[in-house]
């Protein structure tokens, strides 16, 4: 039967400091992964929104322009019509 061997308190602190510096490498990674993914999702929705807003502009351009050429369009049938 073999017998244990009890531990100085130095080995048992240096374990426990192992163990905690461990964990809170192990917490670090997570939460990178955790900001990484929330900071992804910020990103994409802020994008969208951008994209929204340069959507709504260029509708609004191309909506002017196409009004303009209907006024010229008019305006040269009126043209027309009156040198009849």
């Amino acid at each position: 039967m073999a017998l244990r061997t009890r531990l100085a308190i130095s080995d048992i602190l240096h374990r426990g400091l192992v163990w905690s510096l461990l964990g809170v490498s192990v917490w670090g990674i997570v939460m990178i992964g955790v900001v990484h993914r929330n900071t992804m999702r910020a990103g994409r929705g802020a994008l969208a929104q951008q994209e929204a807003l340069a959507k709504v502009e260029t509708v609004k351009e191309d909506e002017k322009r196409e009004i303009a050429l209907a006024e010229a369009a008019q305006a040269a049938l009126k043209g027309r019509a009156s040198h009849s």
